[in-house]
């Protein structure tokens, strides 16, 4: 009987063991894809920009906090944009470009950070012209 003991204990501490040496793997969002784009509309008479970024969680959708995008122009002039869910797993934001310093046609740097929960990001760098 005091073998027995021993032999659990024993198996129960390694089993403590193993799993105390490997750390949990940590997880972030996932952007797949990224789509910018200016278009004139009639009816605001204006152009308006349009922001779509396609995001995934590996544990859950609902863990994504915020996607934001960040478009820097030449001069180093900064636009920013919080955007919102929009189905699965597409987040997106329209702005008339009077409401912005952006210009159609101009040509930006693009950078899109999604965040989690756990405050766990990734991040994808990008264009537009």
């Amino acid at each position: 009987m005091q073998i027995l003991r021993f032999f659990y204990a024993a198996v129960l501490l390694s089993l403590l063991a193993m799993t105390s040496c490997y750390p949990p793997v940590p997880v972030s969002p996932d952007i797949f894809g990224v789509h910018v784009s200016c278009h004139y509309n009639d009816s605001y008479d204006d152009y308006m920009w349009i922001f779509q970024v396609w995001v995934d969680h590996p544990i859950q959708l609902q863990d994504i906090r915020e996607v934001e995008v960040f478009l820097y122009n030449a001069y180093g002039e900064m636009s920013y944009f919080d955007l919102r869910p929009d189905g699965k797993y597409l987040w997106n934001d329209i702005a008339m470009e009077q409401n912005t310093n952006l210009t159609c046609g101009r040509w930006y740097d693009v950078d899109v950070v999604a965040t989690d929960y756990y405050g766990s990001t990734d991040d994808l760098q990008s264009y537009y012209q």
